[in-house]
């Protein structure tokens, strides 16, 4: 198979957690939808899988993606919970609403420590928090 590999350039200094699922693509549309940018993508086994995918968020930071059973890993579908960083937490949920995304939270402001957020779970049942705050 010839594979033609695309990458950015943009080099993101950052912990970069990863998810496997069993839909991979659609994860990925999903976070695409949600504002994410592909970086890289290196195809599965067959035209269903998703061997590697590197997904920026624009305000920095990144998340690897691939199909379920593409890389040994003990990782399971559904089991991630993550952190992502935003300045415009209210534009973020609108765009998850357009998805009809599953609110865990609703969107908030925090009153013991300073941030505006929202959690909502992926397809494969992963919770992905936005939030103003960042440590």
């Amino acid at each position: 198979m010839n594979v033609t590999v695309r990458v950015s350039g943009v080099v993101q200094r950052s912990v970069w957690p990863s998810i496997v699922s069993d839909d991979a693509h659609a994860i990925r549309e999903w976070l695409i939808a949600l504002g994410f940018a592909e970086d890289l993508l290196i195809p599965g086994d067959d035209e269903n899988t998703i061997h590697h995918c590197q997904m920026d968020w624009p305000e920095g930071g990144r998340v690897l993606l691939s199909s379920t059973g593409e890389r040994l890993t003990p990782c399971r579908p559904g089991t991630s919970s993550l952190h992502v960083v935003t300045a415009t937490p209210d534009a973020v949920m609108a765009r998850a609403r357009v998805l009809k995304a599953t609110v865990v939270h609703e969107l908030v402001d925090q009153t013991d420590y300073l941030s505006r957020e929202f959690t909502v779970s992926d397809p494969d049942g992963n919770h992905w928090t936005f939030a103003t705050f960042a440590g």
